[in-house]
């Protein structure tokens, strides 16, 4: 039955596509029907992403170095930081004079786990995440990073403590642990946009788990590695290519797993990733559930 909805699915699409092409033929192409998201190149926002994570784990190396003149220089000069229960500071001299002398009091071991990045476009991100340090612990609401000058500085940031810890904590943790898993889920999401773009469906199967879910909204429901390699394989036969991602979201939940949302669109249809569930097994990252919807065929 599965093998029918896919079979379906690949034929309504393929159907569709004609449909579209006869039809701008027969109307001397007084109709244009473009693909959706073609302002960048089709992982640019997961490029993006690996910029901001890179300038965060810098802006962490430097907490924990002791070095408060590089977090301070890490924002923008006019930034705004709500550190609640702090208040408000604005701008360098106020940032300052917030992390420079918490900073030399002895605060140090930041760590970040549970992080996520939204991308906006290839000059905006939000970051937000769980933190702790030797002194405490607390929530990252918002960094919004901006690219300027071809530097990513944080112009917002707001963030809260939860918990002060009457002594300090030491905590053995990697700091970065979870920007490194998702620097590695979002180079495996390139390498599997990259394969189907080139038309190589191998590469497309081979990242599912042996018994990976994907389900295809509203066409196609599949539960095993080898008949989603069967949809993509055909889908790429019916001529579907420039897979583009836009406005994607990448969570972190555990150290062997996380979580990309995202828009989309290729060359015959659009619509929304609501959950590629990546997870690492032997050492590889492998899809284990996805699901996503088409909104609109061109």
């Amino acid at each position: 039955m599965n093998i029918i909805k896919i079979t379906l699915f690949i034929v309504f699409i393929a159907i569709n596509f004609s449909s579209c092409k006869e039809n701008s033929k027969a109307h001397d192409e007084a109709i244009s029907i473009s693909q959706s998201y073609q302002e960048h190149s089709p992982t640019a926002h997961h490029k993006t992403a690996l910029e901001v994570l890179a300038a965060s784990k810098e802006w962490i190396e430097n907490f924990n170095k002791g070095n408060a003149e590089a977090c301070v220089a890490g924002y923008d000069t006019n930034a705004i930081m709500s550190a609640i229960p702090f208040g408000v500071k604005k701008g360098s001299n106020e940032i300052s004079e917030f992390w420079t002398p918490f900073i030399e009091s002895g605060a140090t071991n930041l760590i970040y786990t549970n992080v996520s990045i939204e991308v906006v476009d290839e000059k905006t991100a939000f970051l937000s995440a769980l933190w702790s340090m030797n002194v405490g612990s607390g929530i990252i609401f918002q960094e919004k990073w901006e690219k300027k000058n071809g530097k990513w500085v944080l112009t917002y940031d707001n963030f809260q403590v939860l918990e002060q810890f009457e002594n300090p904590k030491d905590n053995p943790t990697n700091p970065i642990a979870s920007h490194i898993v998702l620097e590695e889920i979002i180079n495996a999401s390139i390498a599997w946009t990259q394969g189907f773009n080139r038309g190589d469906a191998a590469v497309c199967g081979n990242d599912y788990a042996v018994n990976a879910s994907m389900n295809a909204l509203p066409f196609a429901s599949i539960h095993n590695q080898k008949r989603i390699q069967d949809f993509w394989e055909k889908l790429i036969k019916n001529g579907a290519k420039n897979l583009t991602y836009h406005n994607p979201t990448f969570k972190a939940t555990t150290e062997n797993s996380a979580i990309l949302s995202s828009l989309w669109s290729m060359n015959i249809c659009e619509g929304k990733i609501y959950q590629e569930k990546w997870e690492k097994k032997k050492g590889k990252w492998v899809l284990t559930y996805d699901e996503f919807q088409v909104l609109k065929q061109y």
